[in-house]
């Protein structure tokens, strides 16, 4: 008879005094350290949790400012570079002497951030649907695209507590779903409503003042100097149709780091990480048993 994985959770106390939450689900190493993207908790990693939680530990945690973590003040850091500190801070707490770094979106930023910082002890790194960096200048492989940003970032940072409404009242529409599937935002016939419903709660209560402290951030960070020094096993999974992140930057990601290998998602979108988790899984499974030889 099988036993459900073994949970622990908490808080971590980051060094300049954030408390972030973390939980690590499943016993036996390396441990996959799951990295979120931005606006986003730990909860797209659910099916990931089911599937390699039976044998190995997988941990999650929240940024600042997310899920259950503290909220950073408005002079603290939410730059790439101090999520991969924060980072730090955890696998230090939890003791992780070995660990497979997993970035979702932003969160590819974050762990190759976190390797340039302090490559000892990361075994392998796997970029789910990611870049390297400057992803407001590629948004949608719109040559304008950073200019369209930079209006909207005027426009929250003028007025952010109109803007945060307006943003809101968007979202809490029922009609939100069916325009993610309009603009293809998302992969309508793959994705729930309920894991969209998840995503867009989370990003209302965390408002958008802060989201954009964060998208401006991360607008600005690069890490494409590092990727041909990376020398631990790499994945690099791309969608199809991702209009965040086209996956022409995955494939220079993968061409950039030695030995890397390349998954292309036909069909999915940047949620895809939900939209096709069994394929993704399956290739990450493929990639430890061949690079690290753990089977799962």
């Amino acid at each position: 008879m099988s036993t459900s994985p073994s949970l622990q959770q908490g808080f971590v106390q980051t060094d300049d005094g954030v408390q972030l939450y973390w939980k690590r689900i499943g016993e036996g190493g390396p441990a996959l350290v799951c990295c979120n993207g931005v606006g986003v908790s730990t909860f797209f990693w659910k099916y990931l949790i089911r599937h390699f939680a039976p044998e190995r530990s997988v941990i999650v945690w929240d940024y600042r400012g997310h899920g259950r973590s503290s909220a950073p003040g408005p002079r603290d850091r939410v730059d790439i570079p101090r999520m991969a500190l924060d980072l730090g801070c955890l696998l230090n707490e939890l003791e992780v002497e070995e660990a497979v770094l997993l970035g979702h979106s932003m969160g590819s930023q974050v762990i190759l951030e976190r390797y340039r910082q302090r490559p000892e002890g990361i075994v392998g790194l796997v970029s789910v649907l990611g870049t390297f960096g400057h992803p407001l200048d590629t948004f949608g492989d719109l040559t304008f695209s950073r200019q369209i940003f930079d209006l909207v970032l005027h426009v929250a940072d003028a007025v952010p507590n109109a803007f945060d409404l307006f943003s809101k009242l968007t979202l809490a529409t029922p009609l939100a779903y069916d325009l993610s599937r309009v603009l293809k935002l998302v992969d309508g016939g793959r994705m729930s409503r309920h894991d969209l419903r998840q995503y867009t709660h989370h990003l209302t209560g965390m408002g958008f003042p802060l989201f954009f402290r964060f998208l401006a951030e991360l607008g600005e960070h690069g890490a494409g100097d590092i990727l041909p020094r990376i020398a631990v096993p790499t994945l690099v999974v791309a969608a199809e149709f991702d209009g965040f992140t086209p996956y022409r930057l995955a494939e220079s990601m993968a061409a950039a780091i030695s030995g890397s290998e390349y998954l292309l998602l036909r069909g999915a979108s940047h949620a895809g990480i939900v939209e096709q988790p069994e394929a993704i899984h399956a290739a990450i499974a493929k990639w430890l048993e061949a690079e690290l030889q753990l089977s799962a």
